[in-house]
């Protein structure tokens, strides 16, 4: 019997583990559908749903993505809003079985704060799937530097002067909203064990990668799939990224 698709969209591997936490996420939330055939999925921080909610939606589970960046929502709306999926800019007042919150608490102010507020909208038997980046691993070293020595900036002029000149359409992005918190596995932990959650597991996405390299070195579909596999293999503080579940402690 031919498996029923209830995703439409595939990811593409790429530097930050993309395809990787994708496929993870879906494996926690199709298992989960099992046993709740239905389900309720808040994303938190889900911006213009390119990178995380596009990969998730579907026709079988209510999809609420906020965000607090207002053009980033319309085109979420504009582009994914369905009778079962909406974008808004308004927090929900009611409890979910599956939270997201995916590259974000690296942007905040008082990422305990916000994991407060997720486990309190948390249902009983629900969890929170995320991920966030390894402050002081490969990938943000090379930002870092990027940024440190105007190299992005120097290498976006370059390839601006030799490419001929196309209209391309702006997709909105909080450009904003940088890293403002370097996580280590010891931090994370603190502020998860203070918000009465429990860490199901933590797996490692990728080695290494940011721009620059994910547009060189990176660049060949195989270097960026070997990077994301050979990190299954490396201790955990040395991943670029980590990919995470949490639960209520009850």
């Amino acid at each position: 019997m031919k498996k029923k698709r209830i995703y439409k969209y595939s990811p593409i591997e790429d530097c930050y583990a993309t395809k990787k936490k994708i496929y993870i996420f879906r494996d926690e939330i199709n298992n989960y559908r099992l046993r709740n055939k239905k389900i309720e999925i808040f994303d938190f921080g889900c911006g213009n749903a390119l990178d995380c909610a596009k990969y998730l939606i579907n026709k079988l589970d209510k999809y609420y993505g906020y965000d607090i960046h207002n053009e980033s929502i319309e085109f979420a709306n504009k582009n994914f809003r369905s009778k079962n999926i909406i974008f808004s800019n308004k927090l929900p007042k009611k409890k979910f079985d599956i939270i997201i919150i995916s590259e974000v608490l690296e942007h905040l102010d008082k990422p305990e704060q916000v994991l407060n507020l997720l486990q309190k909208n948390l249902k009983k038997n629900g969890f929170i799937l995320g991920s966030i980046p390894n402050g002081y691993g490969l990938t943000e070293i090379e930002k870092y530097l990027i940024h440190k020595f105007f190299i992005y900036k120097i290498a976006k002029f370059i390839y601006k002067f030799f490419k001929k000149k196309t209209s391309v359409k702006t997709i909105p992005f909080n450009h904003q909203s940088g890293h403002i918190q370097f996580f280590t596995l010891k931090k994370f932990r603190g502020i998860v064990f203070k918000n009465n959650l429990l860490i199901k597991f933590i797996k490692n996405g990728s080695i290494f990668g940011a721009d620059l390299t994910g547009s060189t070195i990176l660049k060949p579909n195989i270097f960026k799939e070997l990077n994301t596999f050979l990190a299954d293999y490396i201790p955990s503080f040395m991943s670029a990224t980590w990919i995470f579940k949490l639960q209520k402690d009850e």
